[in-house]
């Protein structure tokens, strides 16, 4: 795993969104909130990824980052690369298979969301979360349904 620096997110949208990019708000409070950087965007691939701390403060009783959490992380992978491809569009599902724990001394996910298929107004992303040395951690099937086209 490349450990990038982060893009910035209102010129990768303003490129895209062009005068829409002021509809939104961007970075997300959500993104925001769990100090995510999107650190590759590639067009082609129609992929992002973000890397994302993990925070004694997101850990569940056993010691490890909190499910939720996780499944937020993979949230704010997936939303950016959807209105990147497809416009305005909301989630559907996260159907997510949990692999291995994500342990405090991780320190950090990289969370990986791939476009695999777009038909008419769904969209299905593979997504991983996994660490600095490609460990995978969680693996997330993402469906988000298109609700207005760009």
């Amino acid at each position: 795993m490349k450990n990038n620096p982060p893009l910035d997110i209102i010129n990768l949208f303003s490129e895209t969104l062009g005068e829409k990019v002021k509809e939104f708000k961007l970075p997300p409070p959500s993104f925001e909130l769990m100090q995510c950087e999107i650190i590759e965007y590639n067009k082609e691939e129609k992929s992002l990824t973000i890397k994302v701390p993990v925070l004694e403060d997101w850990q569940n009783p056993f010691g490890t980052m909190q499910g939720g959490l996780v499944v937020g992380a993979i949230d704010n992978a997936v939303g950016p690369l959807s209105m990147l491809v497809a416009g305005i569009n909301v989630t559907r599902s996260i159907d997510t298979k949990y692999i291995k724990a994500i342990t405090m001394s991780v320190n950090t996910v990289y969370v990986k969301a791939v476009l695999i298929e777009h038909k008419k107004r769904r969209l299905i992303f593979d997504v991983t979360v996994k660490d600095i040395f490609g460990e995978l951690y969680t693996r997330a099937k993402v469906v988000n349904f298109i609700i207005e086209n760009e």
